[in-house]
């Protein structure tokens, strides 16, 4: 499927640009009137926390002054009935500071539970939320992968960098347990084994390395790669970089592309099309993707109440396409894309500039704002 402009112009990000569109619309409907609530929620329960924190410094400096007083009023005394009346004051004092200390302390730490759980529980919702944009509306990213067995399952995390703005994604793939075969196909790698009827003498032999399990994936998005696959029954484990010049293959810590005999048995060419399939399988087999963290700056977004900001970063991104589209396009006050089907069929999509002003200008101040930033305000 290709992905053009009006005027046949091949679009930089193949991708439904309409529909990622309108899917930031609806992402913004519904995440900022949850920020926005969840701003006035947080200022009120952290005002409920200063009060409570304000009247325990109130109770120990009473406390203290009373103390304070009843000592200095009696500190010439020694009649008997003086010293025990101000000792019965005093301790009535600290009793009732203390009871009081203890009721507020149960306040304090409810309150500030129950807010805990408040933010987390918003702080969940709008990730679920942004969840969708950020699989992979997010144009331009730098993404990372990484997988690992978790529980005897490939599990796997994706993070990517736009703009000064990271996230974070963990990641099911479209096979919980994933051989080298279902990657590739059958592959053997040769290594040292001893050989001879009589003498045993070190000799090359090709371990069938097919039913072996991918157990670790590191792979930074463009050239470097490390993987591991390992028959632990066996007790065999090989492992595979590559970067922008090379693969290397290791059987534990014995590199088999530096030893010349090794591999003079193994084609580097295999070797290549295999970590080609191990790129290809950790992007493009995710069963599904799950945002757990966005930072703006090395700061959490949604904890600090930016998923506003994130949402203009992805505005600006899509803004410079809307002009485009304009630009390219015959209507100029609608964004047009052009589809081609594999079997040639072409279609044309689009949406107009005040159907996005208006669904933007429902929200509010915040919409109007990703309105101008997208080029679609009247």
């Amino acid at each position: 499927m290709k992905y053009t402009y009006q005027d046949s112009t091949e679009l930089t990000y193949q991708r439904d640009f309409v529909q990622d569109l309108r899917d930031l619309i609806e992402v913004a409907k519904k995440v900022l009137p949850l920020e926005n609530s969840a701003i006035e929620m947080n200022d009120e329960e952290k005002a409920e926390i200063v009060s409570l924190e304000n009247r325990l410094n109130d109770l120990d400096k009473f406390e203290t002054d009373v103390k304070r007083f009843v000592e200095n009023a009696s500190k010439d005394a020694d009649a008997k009935e003086i010293l025990e009346c101000r000792n019965t004051v005093i301790d009535a004092c600290v009793a009732s500071a203390a009871k009081s200390r203890e009721t507020l302390n149960s306040e304090l730490e409810r309150s500030q539970k129950v807010s805990t759980r408040e933010v987390g529980r918003v702080e969940n919702q709008i990730l679920s939320l942004l969840s969708p944009i950020f699989d992979d509306g997010i144009y331009g990213a730098e993404k990372k992968y990484t997988a690992s067995m978790d529980e005897n399952v490939l599990r796997g995390t994706l993070t990517g960098t736009m703009a000064g703005m990271d996230y974070e994604s963990d990641l099911v793939f479209a096979n919980d347990v994933l051989a080298v075969r279902e990657v590739y196909r059958e592959l053997t790698l040769p290594t040292w084994g001893k050989g001879g009827l009589f003498q045993k003498e070190s000799k090359v032999k090709l371990v069938d390395v097919s039913d072996f399990l991918i157990t670790s994936i590191n792979y930074d998005g463009s050239d470097n790669l490390e993987f591991v696959f390992e028959n632990k029954k066996a007790g065999r484990k090989f492992k595979i970089t590559c970067d922008n010049t090379a693969c290397h293959v290791f059987d534990d810590d014995l590199s088999i592309t530096r030893d010349d005999t090794l591999s003079s048995s193994m084609n580097m060419d295999d070797i290549s099309e295999f970590a080609d399939e191990v790129k290809t399988y950790v992007q493009e087999y995710i069963k599904s993707q799950t945002l757990t963290r966005v930072l703006i700056d090395g700061k959490d977004a949604i904890r600090n109440n930016e998923a506003f900001d994130c949402l203009k970063l992805i505005a600006q991104q899509y803004g410079d396409i809307v002009k485009d589209c304009l630009e390219r396009g015959y209507v100029k006050s609608e964004i047009t894309i052009k589809i081609e089907q594999a079997d040639g069929t072409r279609t044309e999509k689009y949406v107009t500039k005040d159907e996005v002003f208006t669904q933007l200008s429902e929200i509010g101040s915040e919409g109007l704002e990703l309105a101008e930033i997208l080029g679609v305000e009247e």
